[in-house]
Formats: C-alpha cells, sequence, structure tokens
C-alpha cells in the first residue's frame, strides 16, 4: 500500500475515500477487463483526482491485490464458518457444500477478473494457489482425522486427498457459475456431499445411501 495510505486511513472520511476507491477499481475491472482498466479509469469512475488515487495505492496491481484479499477472505470464511446443523449430518454436509459454492456464484464476476489477471502468471496466479491451499488446510485437517488408505493398506497422501476433493468444489461451482453449465444444483450439491462422505470412509455410507441415514459428519 502507498507509504502515505496508513495516515490517510485515519480519520472515516479517508476510510470512506479508499473503500470508494475499491469500489470503483471493482466496477471498472468488471466491466473493461484487468488487462484493459487503467488508472485514469479508475479516477474517472471514483471522480477523485490521480493525486488522491496515490494517496491511498501504488498502482493498479496494488487496487487488485486487496481486492483478492478481500476475496480469499470471503472463501476462507465459507469454508470455515459453522452451518445450522440439519436433520441428519450428511444433509449439514450438504449444507456446508452449498454455502462454499454460493460464495463461489455470488462473486463471480470478481472471480473471472482474477482468472483474467492469473492468466498470465505472476502475483495473481500464485494468489489463486493460496486462496486454494486455504481452502485444502481445512480439508486437510479433516482427512486426517479420518485416514485415507490405498487398497493395498498404504496411507494416502492427506495433502493430496484434500487437493483433489477440494478441486471437485471448486470445478463443480466454476462450470455451473463461471461457464455456465446447465445442473440441478441440489443433485449436484448431494452428489459432491456423497463422494466426499464416502472417500472419508464414513461408517453407513455407500452409492445407495438415503440421505435420511445417520453418518458423522467431518468437523
Amino acid at each position: 500500500m502507498a507509504v502515505t495510505s496508513m495516515r490517510a486511513m485515519a480519520t472515516p472520511k479517508s476510510k470512506r475515500r479508499h473503500g470508494e476507491l475499491l469500489e470503483a477499481a471493482r466496477t471498472t475491472f468488471i466491466r473493461l477487463g484487468y488487462f484493459e482498466t487503467h488508472v485514469a479509469d479508475i479516477v474517472r469512475a471514483a471522480g477523485v483526482s490521480h493525486g488522491t488515487f496515490y494517496t491511498y495505492f501504488d498502482s493498479k496491481s496494488e487496487v487488485m491485490r486487496v481486492l483478492v484479499s478481500a476475496l480469499a477472505d470471503d472463501f476462507f470464511e465459507a469454508s470455515t464458518a459453522e452451518v445450522a446443523r440439519q436433520a441428519t449430518p450428511l444433509l449439514t454436509l450438504e449444507a456446508g457444500i452449498r454455502q462454499f459454492m454460493h460464495t463461489y456464484r455470488d462473486r463471480v464476476p470478481m472471480i473471472r477478473i482474477l482468472d483474467q489477471a492469473a492468466s498470465a502468471g505472476g502475483e495473481f496466479a500464485e494468489e489463486c494457489l493460496r486462496i486454494r491451499a486455504r481452502f485444502s488446510a481445512r480439508l486437510r485437517a479433516i482427512i486426517e482425522a479420518h485416514p485415507l488408505t490405498h487398497p493395498d493398506g498404504r496411507p494416502a497422501s492427506s495433502e493430496l486427498a484434500a487437493y483433489a476433493l477440494g478441486g471437485m468444489v471448486d470445478d463443480f461451482a466454476r462450470g455451473c457459475y463461471l461457464l455456465g453449465h446447465v445442473v440441478d444444483e441440489d443433485a449436484a450439491v448431494a452428489t459432491i456431499a456423497l463422494i466426499w462422505a464416502s472417500a472419508f470412509g464414513f461408517a453407513g455410507v455407500s452409492p445407495g445411501l438415503d440421505r435420511g441415514e445417520t453418518v458423522p459428519v467431518p468437523g
């Protein structure tokens, strides 16, 4: 962040201006695309001077970093937040997966911009990996509490299992909400939850499991 930024944000007015610049940048990125957006476009949308912009941010990429950090926090919160306990544990697992998918759905415009920025590699590609790593760390803790094994008894890698299971949800959400693949959302969530429960080896879980049966929920 710009050197003068911490001083600039010391008052309610400056905090409000900081937020206005972030919102102007977000809407401009979505409207024009990351690479096509320039600082001049952001200040025009915010109705401020270039000098005001540089009081808070050093560059367009710094604004983007702040927006991506907020996006990452949203996803992490969605993946760790408690969900209301449902009638059965498997339905509770479904509720957690649906919560994450809806977080993705509601942020598709900004996710699309992050994809654009990440396509050139560099810091935003690394940020995408960090977002996935934070989500996977949560899953890894669950998997280590319910270790997976290969058919010959060898322990499976909890790190790889977390990336695989987390990637399943991410890819489903990407296909549905970003790419426009039409699926029955309830059926998709129920299927993912069943695959997760089966992968963790929860008692009573089988391809024919009725969602009213009792199974333990990771957490």
